[in-house]
């Protein structure tokens, strides 16, 4: 589909190539929490540690935030971000639940290792109030491990979170992933999903398998372009990969291939996407209350920087929902996305 600001999301409809392939050839020039949330009073189970290619430095014992060794050229946003989680921590040995609440927006939501999910601000405030009144010494700290901000309004921030529900009792390790919002210039907690058992150790194929409802053909068509996806598995079982073909006016203007795995660094699905064109792009995705949010960048064939936010739904086996948001093609804002629906296509007669 040939969107009017030169973008050409490949298989946009279908939302499967998880991210947007950039034609610069046609372009129109004109035109979970707390950082350990919990929400039940029982104490999660210990867990290692997450694995990180970066050296941590050791948290200090006194309910603050500890941090990985700042890389060089720290940014101010990076640096605002990294303030924020001390005077969170500072706000949880308070144990001021309102305090706490500040620091997530209004509509933010906290996803805990059983699933919960708690919706909005107030709500959010009041977990953390029950959690003090029913464990007086809890203590918090945290570890942060990367924090990367992806645009002028969003930031990801990875790290454990370390809780004690008393002095003496053991301590309980719970790797998160939180997604940030800059509201009124300040950086607030949008989203947090936490993870509070040990994680088994899985294959590629193994992390892969949460996507295994991709395999398969997928059409979607509107008068102006009919885009059809084709997704399998690699020979090994280790990668997703795609093949897509989008038509308008009865011939092909743009194929492509998708390379979908699993980056066992950072923890996350990562998709790679090249066009016909010469342009490609790369994304990382966050499974966030039964959606996956991917943030994609990539160029043009011509050289133009191209980033945008997609979110994927699937409604049911067969049909699947798709938007994007946050687009930019150096450094210029394009309109926002609103949902394409796409189906399955249906097996040829006799199959």
């Amino acid at each position: 589909m040939h969107i009017k600001t030169g973008i050409t999301v490949a298989a946009v409809g279908l939302g499967f190539c998880f991210a947007f392939v950039a034609n610069g050839q046609s372009r129109d020039k004109s035109a979970e929490p707390a950082r350990k949330i919990s929400t039940s009073t029982t104490k999660a189970p210990a867990r290692q540690k997450v694995e990180t290619a970066k050296e941590a430095v050791p948290a200090p014992r006194n309910g603050t935030a500890s941090a990985t060794r700042p890389q060089a050229a720290e940014s101010a946003d990076e640096k605002a971000i990294r303030a924020g989680v001390e005077l969170f921590t500072k706000s949880y040995a308070a144990h001021d639940a309102k305090a706490v609440a500040a620091h997530f927006t209004p509509n933010a939501e906290v996803i805990n290792p059983d699933e919960r999910v708690v919706k909005g601000r107030d709500a959010i405030e009041q977990v953390f109030a029950n959690v003090f009144k029913t464990t007086p010494e809890c203590t918090m700290e945290v570890d942060i491990e990367s924090i990367r901000v992806l645009t002028p309004n969003l930031a990801i921030e990875e790290g454990v979170a370390r809780t004690r529900e008393a002095p003496n009792e053991d301590e309980s390790l719970s790797p998160y992933v939180a997604i940030y919002s800059k509201l009124e210039g300040k950086w607030l907690l949008a989203c947090v999903r936490e993870w509070g058992e040990a994680a088994p150790e899985l294959t590629p194929h193994d992390h892969l398998e949460e996507l295994a409802w991709l395999v398969g053909d997928w059409v979607e068509e509107s008068p102006q372009s009919v885009v059809r996806t084709s997704t399998t598995w690699s020979d090994n079982g280790n990668f997703l990969q795609q093949e897509f073909h989008v038509q308008t006016g009865g011939a092909i203007a743009m194929s492509g291939t998708v390379r979908i795995g699993w980056d066992a660094v950072r923890k996350q699905f990562k998709s790679w996407v090249f066009d016909s064109h010469g342009g490609h792009a790369e994304g990382y995705w966050l499974h966030v209350g039964g959606q996956w949010v991917i943030r994609s960048h990539g160029s043009t064939a011509a050289g133009e920087v191209a980033s945008a936010t997609n979110v994927y739904r699937l409604i049911d086996a067969d049909t699947l929902g798709w938007r994007s948001y946050d687009r930019l093609v150096d450094g210029e804002r394009q309109p926002d996305i609103d949902e394409i629906v796409v189906k399955r296509r249906p097996p040829a007669p006799g199959k």
